[in-house]
């Protein structure tokens, strides 16, 4: 062996003797290999850099194609751009596959072009559990999910003709006979797929053709452009799928508005008509009529508003009306009634034969513009129905309808129940207004009568206080009156003997006698200037508030209105006695009340507190019980805050019951029985110290248990006048 050495290697020469005298030439033939090597590796590089220039140029092509689209439709040119230069740069094998999942509906669907079809074909792979684990299926899934690629997989036998089977059971208009039946006599499938993040891009082999790990690579990088293809297409998809929701709402709003704006129920016709265009101008075209039935709760009648096209004429206009109809006249009203009484909220009733003749005959007779409409064709119809709160939203087609078509009824019918309910609503307030206005006159009537009556009970209830103090006021006038009488006489038998004396010349008896009848006038005077104060306080209560504030001794009011209260339960009651209690801060100044007012509250604070401790005792006879009343005031000093007066009055009886202590200020409350009370004597006393003088009144309680002897039990109201 004899080897010379070059650059890249050796050249080995083998003979079979010795030559040494060759060794120089063997060392020539190395040098000229050498450049031929060289050759050839610039040679194998440019194949290499032209190839990669291929592959750049188509993915360039692929990447420009993708950028390109201005809609989601556009996304079938960017697959054919990709299987064309796939087979260009003899990637694809029998052919281009690229897979597409919906991974929330768990199916699928792909596109697939060669060189034999004139375009790509899209086949679909909807979600079916029976195949759902077929191994080809599954693994389609497993690279989609974990993002695995797998090469030069083979399938056969019953997996493959399960896969094409379901295949062209669910795309048979797509694929043709031939090819279908060349799926089932190939004995192999074999296909190698780069996993995008949401796509797969792969191609297929009938033959047994395998694709090389070089070329797999250069699949990938396909793979890898065409994911941003698809990025785009869902950014495109997503963008129009807003737009055409934009649309329908917009749509929707227009009917929305219309069917607000009804005054009338015939004017229900005309939102029909609107709704029927609408939908027109979405692209529903597979629609006839749209119908609104608004059922009769009580009975199995029903109104129907429509609108269709005007079949005779040119100018595409919409024909509507309004009829009422009995759903159990007709075939097709029996199946709506059925569907108005089931809970499922959208039926298609297929209208064919003698029921769609029946139907076509009854909506003829019904409404006038529907005669002659449909002529002489009976061929069949489906009326699409989804319901509302008071009926249905209906569109009558050729047959079925698509599932955005469902969409657009379920939206509508929504709107409209709103505005239904609402239009129902303005309809009953028609009514109502009416109601309410006669049911305001007969408030007004009541509130003036109200008026009147409550006018007369707070008269009442001044009289009925007035009453108490009169019988108060007999007695506190009674004494000076007494005492006018007496000294009155005594002066008068003095003044005679006086007479008697100056007659007689006694002048010094004269002069005493005249001493004597002076002092007398003087205490005369007293107890007269003492009745015309008790005479002016009652006339100060009786009459109406003047309403201006003076300087007023709290101490002095508390203790006259006392003593007239007691005085006058002892006038109307001789058997009534009760302890009264009073605690008087002298360091008290004068402050500016009403003191006519003022004088009334406390004066009904006891009258209330005499009257539930001659209640208890009489209640419970038995027991060592003293009616006690205490009457308080004080100046309240607090840290913070304005200085007040502070009235307290107390009774020992039986408390106030928690069940009845919030209602005890409202007007016309009264626990007394009927006819000794009016109920507004709490209530006329929070009005004047609250509103009256911004001050405050308020109760504190306990209950008495039954047979108590009433020891720190029973009531207190407590007044604040601030300073």
């Amino acid at each position: 062996d004899h080897l010379a050495n070059f650059a890249y290697g050796n050249l080995l020469f083998i003979t079979y003797e010795h030559f040494p005298e060759m060794h120089d030439v063997f060392k020539r033939f190395a040098r000229v290999f050498e450049q031929t090597y060289t050759r050839f590796l610039d040679l194998q590089k440019a194949e290499a850099q032209a190839r990669e220039a291929t592959i750049e140029a188509a993915l360039e092509s692929v990447r420009a194609s993708s950028m390109a689209m201005h809609n989601s439709e556009d996304l079938k040119k960017v697959v054919k751009t990709l299987s064309d230069k796939l087979i260009h740069i003899g990637l694809s094998l029998d052919g281009a596959l690229i897979f597409f999942f919906e991974k929330k509906k768990k199916s699928f669907h792909y596109w697939i072009a060669n060189n034999t079809l004139p375009a790509p074909i899209q086949i679909d792979m909807p979600y079916d559990e029976a195949i759902q684990n077929n191994p080809i299926i599954s693994d389609y899934w497993k690279a989609i999910e974990t993002g695995q690629d797998f090469i030069n997989k083979s399938y056969g036998g019953k997996v493959k003709d399960d896969y094409f089977r379901f295949a062209a059971r669910n795309n048979e208009s797509k694929i043709p006979e031939a090819v279908r039946k060349f799926h089932l006599e190939v004995e192999n499938l074999t296909i190698s797929l780069a996993a995008g993040k949401n796509s797969l891009v792969g191609i297929n082999s009938w033959s047994g053709k395998s694709i090389s790990q070089q070329d797999f690579k250069v699949l990938k990088r396909f793979a890898k452009v065409f994911e941003q293809a698809y990025t785009r297409f869902l950014d495109l998809q997503k963008a129009e799928t807003q737009a055409r929701e934009a649309k329908i709402e917009s749509a929707l709003e227009r009917v929305r508005a219309r069917a607000l704006a009804m005054q009338e129920p015939d004017e229900l016709k005309d939102v029909a008509a609107v709704l029927r265009h609408e939908m027109g101008l979405l692209g529903v075209e597979e629609l006839e009529t749209c119908s609104i039935y608004i059922k009769d709760i009580n009975t199995e009648k029903a109104e129907c508003w429509y609108a269709l096209k005007e079949v005779r004429s040119t100018e595409n206009r919409l024909v509507n009306d309004h009829f009422a109809l009995d759903l159990n006249e007709t075939w097709v009203g029996r199946e709506m009634l059925q569907f108005y009484n089931a809970p499922e909220k959208q039926i298609s009733i297929v209208m064919q034969g003698i029921n769609r003749k029946e139907w076509i005959n009854y909506c003829e007779e019904k409404s006038v513009p529907l005669r002659g409409y449909y002529g002489e064709e009976l061929l069949a119809r489906t009326y699409h129905l989804y319901k509302f709160s008071y009926g249905a939203i209906g569109a009558a087609a050729v047959a079925d309808i698509s599932i955005e078509s469902w969409g657009l009824l379920k939206k509508a019918a929504s709107v409209f129940s709103l505005a239904y309910s609402r239009f129902k609503d303005l309809t009953q307030s028609r009514t109502d207004l009416i109601n309410l206005k006669e049911e305001k006159k007969r408030a007004e009537d009541a509130l003036t009568n109200l008026q009147a009556a409550q006018t007369q009970l707070v008269q009442s209830e001044k009289m009925a206080s007035l009453g108490e103090l009169t019988a108060g006021i007999a007695h506190e006038i009674q004494n000076p009156l007494n005492f006018v009488n007496n000294f009155s006489e005594v002066s008068k038998e003095l003044l005679d003997e006086m007479r008697e004396a100056i007659e007689k010349g006694n002048t010094e008896d004269a002069k005493e006698i005249m001493n004597d009848v002076i002092q007398n006038l003087e205490k005369i005077n007293h107890h007269g200037k003492r009745a015309d104060g008790i005479v002016k306080g009652m006339l100060q209560h009786s009459r109406s508030s003047s309403g201006v504030k003076e300087p007023t001794d709290i101490n002095a009011l508390a203790d006259e209105y006392v003593r007239l209260c007691y005085h006058g339960l002892r006038a109307k009651d001789k058997s009534f006695n009760a302890t009264i209690k009073t605690d008087f801060d002298e360091s008290i100044e004068k402050i500016n009340v009403i003191p006519q007012d003022i004088g009334r509250v406390v004066l009904n604070l006891l009258t209330n507190a005499f009257y539930v401790v001659n209640e208890k005792k009489h209640q419970y006879p038995e027991l060592d019980y003293e009616p006690t009343v205490t009457i308080k005031t004080s100046s309240i000093h607090p840290p913070s805050g304005s200085r007040s007066i502070q009235v307290k009055v107390s009774d020992n009886g039986g408390g106030i019951p928690q069940k009845i202590l919030e209602k005890i200020f409202q007007p016309f409350f009264t626990t007394k029985p009927t006819g000794q009370g009016t109920g507004l004597g709490l209530s006329l006393s929070y009005d004047i110290i609250t509103k009256g003088h911004n001050g405050e009144l308020k109760v504190e309680t306990k209950v008495a248990d039954p047979g108590s002897s009433g020891k720190g039990e029973g009531s207190t109201f407590i007044i604040h006048l601030p300073l």
